[in-house]
């Protein structure tokens, strides 16, 4: 884990590590990467979500979207097993065991569209809760297996190409077409304690449990700066202030950054030291078509603009100037990485040389 990591428990608390936690946010990468290759999936958490009924005379492809198929839903089972954690060469491990594959699909295809969907989530995005304030950031060792790009994507075509009935609205659930994802390293000076200067871009801003615990120890050596609050504040009110409130109006707003009840879509991890003094956090998130009064495009380009970004897929040197984010925090000489999905195959194959 490159920041804490959240799986939830029976009382709200992180009281272990829950399987359950891991495959349900690996189901909802899952998904998007079905979607973002044109596929269908359902959500299966609404009241229309896939079942399947052994007496029904249609087979069971015919009753589950293929990310069902593979993950389970009500009356068939989940074509893997999970066994862990356990520790393993002095790590925490968790084992994927296959059972009952699809009838078009071998192991190794199985194992590709994993690997592949968890390749994603190291290099880009999160796994597990709570990654929409600052959880899940991991990095993925997988032993003797290697992702084979193109036999993942031929296996993901293989489930598409499924006579599946079962299907829904694209744009209301997230589809990976449709993501952004940045990465940003600034460094602070040799000089400089952490939790210091932490401090004094918090003072302004209610902080959340996990940086009033950090505020309040001596973490000057640790490897975690809890700075997904902060972040947030500014974005916030960036997106508040903004002037054009056809860009940013109240629902877009509380869309793009959830509110009581409704998750964000923008998603902003803690900082992770990286090596030789330097610190890196993420911004990442969904932007869907069907934003009330407004295209993704605008929010897109407002969003590059407040990170100073004018290049998609490589590092760039970003001023602080005034409007960014950078301005914001006190940041000089960040370094930022942005991209905007669109074609997955492409996408996939530019995050492999981040």
């Amino acid at each position: 884990t490159r920041t804490p990591l959240w799986t939830g428990g029976i009382d709200g608390t992180m009281d272990r590590i829950h399987e359950t936690g891991i495959v349900g946010s690996l189901r909802w990468w899952y998904e998007a990467v079905v979607r973002g290759l044109g596929g269908k999936a359902c959500d299966p958490t609404a009241e229309n979500g896939c079942e399947y009924k052994p007496k029904n005379e249609s087979p069971p492809e015919e009753q589950l979207c293929p990310v069902c198929y593979v993950f389970g839903a009500t009356g068939w089972r989940r074509r893997f097993r999970v066994e862990g954690p356990v520790w393993w060469n002095e790590q925490r491990s968790l084992t994927f065991r296959p059972f009952l594959l699809p009838d078009n699909l071998n192991e190794e295809d199985l194992w590709q569209t994993l690997l592949l969907t968890m390749r994603i989530i190291s290099e880009v995005g999160g796994l597990g809760a709570r990654t929409q304030q600052g959880y899940g950031v991991v990095d993925m060792e997988v032993g003797d297996y290697r992702l084979d790009v193109d036999r993942a994507f031929d296996a993901f075509d293989k489930l598409k190409r499924r006579h599946n009935r079962r299907g829904v609205n694209r744009s209301g659930l997230p589809s990976l077409d449709k993501f952004f994802f940045a990465k940003a390293r600034f460094k602070l000076s040799d000089d400089t304690n952490p939790a210091d200067w932490l401090k004094g871009r918090a003072s302004d801003i209610r902080p959340n449990d996990g940086l009033e615990w950090y505020l309040r120890g001596n973490n000057a050596g640790m490897s975690v700066l809890p700075i997904a609050p902060v972040v947030r504040y500014h974005l916030r009110q960036m997106i508040r202030q903004a002037r054009d409130r056809r860009v940013f109006s109240h629902p877009v707003r509380h869309r793009l950054m959830g509110k009581q009840g409704r998750k964000s879509l923008i998603h902003i991890s803690h900082a992770y030291l990286i090596g030789n003094g330097f610190w890196e956090f993420r911004i990442w998130g969904w932007v869907p078509d069907d934003l009330e009064g407004v295209s993704r495009k605008k929010v897109l380009n407002r969003l590059k603009g407040w990170l100073g970004v004018s290049r998609e897929g490589e590092w760039e040197e970003v001023e602080g100037g005034e409007g960014t984010l950078w301005e914001k925090l006190n940041l000089t000489g960040v370094r930022v990485w942005w991209r905007e999905v669109g074609d997955v195959r492409g996408f996939v194959g530019g995050i492999m040389n981040i």
